[in-house]
């Protein structure tokens, strides 16, 4: 999948009802309410904080691009998109930003170090840069590598043969996963940069990048599902628990033991707004989920019916039709219907 098509099938999903910045919050993974609740509307998981060191001028340039082609119709208001963009396919992509936050980047990091150590101590050279330098994960990697026993021959084969067949395993294109490994350092070998892969391989650099991030998010749920015991370990912290953003699992706490919106609000030091966004949140994925604290049954259907009627997600043209239902309770009420509710 190249970038252009990441911006693309965003805008598909929220063709006309949304400001062209709005992808590019959400490819960096921004927790704003509008952000968040837009993955339940549109269902687009799969794109949330794939990036979430996206440079602007590399976002607006994939606009200029999808101008450039004919598929973007320019508007300095909402998303526009030319009916050849709307009837155009984009590939299957194994990205799931909402599962992995730009956690992927870690796990990177923690195999590149661990890769580089091992691959220098089995040619007894015991002296290198680290081409990891964050010390977080520079202090991960020597416990992990200390808890293995990384020196013996034995270990060194089988976490090799680990990454090797899990790797291979992954559901992703071989080039995609040479990108990948092309990134890794070793004894002697340095890691290519994004500029070098882009050349090798005739794509851009934010294509190389966004390459990477598909391989890593295959190669993670192919970890997640098999047995692969010296590399399971490399996981810890990087496949997120639960659906919901921290904050939202606070107020959420809070709700299960009988406060109300207002009281959370209140205990929690936050704008009831902040507290909205975190019920949204909660509508949107918790399939038990009740409105009924909110609004009446009426009012939900309601909602859901000229939602329908009129084609749109937009809370303000929803809220003309219907000035008796709040704000929230249009956002409550089409986050449970993006949740399939």
């Amino acid at each position: 999948m190249r970038f252009d098509e990441v911006v693309l099938a965003i805008m598909k999903a929220v063709d006309g009802q949304r400001t062209v910045s709005s992808p590019y919050h959400l490819i960096k993974g921004k927790k704003s309410g509008q952000t968040i609740q837009d993955i339940g509307y549109f269902g687009l998981h799969p794109y949330f904080a794939v990036f979430p060191k996206l440079d602007k001028q590399d976002y607006l340039s994939s606009i200029e691009r999808l101008e450039a082609r004919g598929l973007l119709i320019p508007d300095e208001n909402t998303v526009q998109l030319h009916r050849s963009a709307i009837e155009l396919e984009i590939p299957p992509t194994p990205l799931n930003g909402w599962k992995y936050r730009g956690n992927e980047s870690r796990f990177f990091a923690r195999i590149s170090l661990v890769v580089q150590t091992m691959s220098n101590f089995m040619q007894g050279h015991k002296r290198f840069d680290p081409v990891v330098t964050d010390e977080t994960v520079q202090a991960w990697a020597k416990a992990y590598l200390n808890r293995i026993d990384f020196r013996s021959a034995a270990v060194q084969e089988a976490f090799s043969n680990q990454v090797e067949t899990s790797l291979a395993a992954a559901k992703i294109s071989e080039t995609h996963k040479e990108i990948l490994v092309e990134r890794l350092s070793g004894f002697g070998v340095g890691g290519h940069t994004w500029d070098q892969l882009a050349m090798e391989h005739g794509v851009l650099p934010i294509d190389a990048k966004i390459a990477a991030v598909e391989t890593l998010h295959a190669w993670l749920d192919m970890l997640e599902s098999m047995e692969y015991p010296l590399l399971s370990e490399m996981l810890e912290g990087i496949i997120q628990q639960s659906a919901l953003t921290e904050s939202a699992k606070r107020t959420q706490n809070l709700s299960e033991r009988g406060f109300s919106l207002q009281q959370i609000a209140e205990l929690r030091q936050l704008k009831s707004s902040t507290i909205e966004d975190h019920f949204v949140e909660m509508a949107m994925n918790d399939p038990a989920f009740s409105s009924a604290p909110f609004m009446d049954d009426q009012l939900f259907a309601s909602i859901h019916q000229i939602s329908k009627e009129m084609k749109t997600m937009r809370l303000r043209d929803i809220k003309e039709r219907l000035p008796e239902a709040s704000y929230f309770q249009i956002r409550l009420a089409l986050a449970m219907r993006g949740a399939g509710k």
